[in-house]
C-alpha cells in the first residue's frame, strides 16, 4: 500500500471515530432537552406556576419603594389568605451601588385586576427595608402571610427565574 493510501485511510478512520464520538455527546454545546423549551415537554419551568400582576399592582409596589428604586413587573401566586406578589426592585440611578433585590408582598385583593388599589403588605425583609424610609410605606403583612410560606418561596422563585431571562 502506498504512503498516500495509508495517509488517506488513517485520516478517514480518524474522522469516522471523531464523528462517532461527537454524535454520542453534544459536548455541552447544546442542551438536547432544555427545561420548558420543548413543545410538549414534561419538564415545566417554575415560572409557569406564577401569573403576572396588573400594571396597577406594579405601580403600587413602585410607589411603595419610592423614587430611588424602580419595579417593572411582579409575579403573583394565590395563597390561603390572598395573593403573594414577588417583584425585583432595582436602583433608579445606574450609579447606585445598591444591589437589585427580590421583594415579596401580599394583598387580600386580586392583583390581576386593572383597578387594583390595595391593600399592599410588605412580607419579606427586603420589602420591609425598601419601604422603611418612605412616607407611604407598606404595612406589615397580617399573620396569615409569611415570608417562609410555600407560596412566598414560589413567587420569589418565579421572580428570580424571570429576571434571569
Amino acid at each position: 500500500m502506498s504512503t498516500r493510501a495509508k495517509t488517506a485511510t488513517a485520516l478517514l478512520g480518524a474522522a469516522t471515530i471523531a464523528l462517532l464520538l461527537t454524535a454520542c455527546d453534544p459536548g455541552g454545546a447544546q442542551n438536547p432537552n432544555p427545561v420548558g423549551k420543548v413543545p410538549g415537554s414534561e419538564e415545566k419551568s417554575q415560572s409557569s406556576q406564577c401569573d403576572v400582576a396588573s400594571s396597577a399592582a406594579v405601580d403600587m409596589i413602585d410607589k411603595a419603594v419610592g423614587s430611588h428604586d424602580t419595579t417593572e413587573f411582579a409575579d403573583i401566586t394565590k395563597g390561603d389568605g390572598g395573593w403573594y406578589l414577588g417583584a425585583t426592585i432595582v436602583p433608579a440611578d445606574s450609579n447606585d451601588a445598591n444591589d437589585d433585590e427580590v421583594t415579596v408582598w401580599a394583598t387580600t385583593d386580586d392583583p390581576t385586576d386593572d383597578g387594583f388599589d390595595g391593600p399592599l403588605y410588605a412580607v419579606n425583609q427586603a420589602a420591609k427595608d425598601a419601604t422603611a424610609d418612605e412616607k407611604t410605606s407598606a404595612s406589615t403583612a397580617p399573620s396569615s402571610f409569611s415570608a417562609d410560606s410555600k407560596q412566598a418561596k414560589q413567587v420569589e422563585s418565579c421572580v428570580v427565574e424571570a429576571s434571569d431571562r
